[in-house]
């Protein structure tokens, strides 16, 4: 039985700090396709290279905030699903939600709320991550940290001029952006702000997507790769991949709204595939 999509009641963070995050990104993301489209790419790019830039990369953006909205959007708890009142196997209670939760379902106190296939609760989306919308958050992860890698090499050919060139004093500068930014508020500094934006926002989806990468693979999440139990639902790569991404994962890159069924509901952990029933392995 493969999972239903279900959409969340309540979209805005339930703490500051989650509704800050997700303020940010909401800013950001735009912030740096203005910059990069209608600042960068007409000073590096000829006509016909910056015309196919505007193109690719306002689809890409276009990508990438469906893919945020869709993790936002996607409801991946246990509400409103029928759970059984006596305890299966491999089952457990959850004493806050006062019912029962199936396996590697977990609890989140943010959202108060069990999660399917908890992941892990995420502050720039302002919920958690799970069975119903871990595809759109991997994604989107992917297509930022290909983003961002672009844009900063795209902007290394764009800001030396702006910071005075090739030097120590510059490096300080784009290392300390939001400092600067404060002390010598200009066109020059904004644009140094975002370039280093970009540099922070590479290194920092490089070590999410290399994580990820790892646990979709091996279909474990972070919970069971830290107490070393997901290895029972490892399938084998092909599987364990379309575990998250479903079975038409080829096709999830091209758009958030293409269909691609998930090959379970993430409460019977048995999985059909063609003749061979695979089931948890037993520690």
């Amino acid at each position: 039985m493969g999972y239903s999509i279900r959409f969340r009641k309540r979209l805005m963070p339930r703490t500051f700090a989650d509704l800050s995050a997700m303020v940010f990104m909401s800013f950001a993301i735009p912030a740096v396709y203005w910059f990069e489209v209608y600042v960068v790419a007409p000073t590096v790019y000829n006509q016909t290279l910056n015309v196919l830039h505007t193109i690719v990369g306002t689809y890409i953006v276009i990508n990438i905030i469906g893919n945020f909205l869709a993790v936002i959007i996607v409801d991946t708890s246990t509400q409103g699903l029928l759970l059984p009142s006596q305890i299966p196997p491999g089952w457990h209670v959850c004493a806050k939600c006062e019912s029962t939760a199936p396996p590697r379902s977990r609890h989140c106190n943010t959202c108060d709320v069990c999660i399917l296939k908890k992941e892990h609760h995420c502050v720039f989306t302002g919920c958690c991550v799970g069975l119903g919308n871990h595809r759109y958050f991997y994604i989107f992860l992917f297509l930022m940290w290909g983003s961002t890698l672009y844009c900063s090499c795209l902007n290394a050919c764009f800001i030396w001029p702006y910071v005075g060139g090739f030097n120590l004093w510059a490096l300080v500068r784009l290392i300390l952006p939001g400092v600067w930014l404060l002390w010598e508020p200009s066109l020059d500094t904004l644009y140094a702000f975002l370039f280093s934006i970009n540099v922070i926002g590479f290194l920092f989806m490089s070590v999410l997507i290399y994580y990820y990468t790892g646990l979709l693979v091996s279909n474990m999440t972070t919970h069971e790769n830290n107490s070393r139990k997901g290895q029972k639902y490892d399938y084998g790569r092909d599987l364990n991949i379309k575990v998250t991404l479903g079975e038409w994962w080829y096709l999830t890159w091209v758009f958030p709204t293409l269909s691609s069924p998930l090959p379970y509901d993430g409460v019977d952990w048995s999985v059909q595939t063609g003749e061979k029933n695979m089931k948890p392995k037993d520690n």
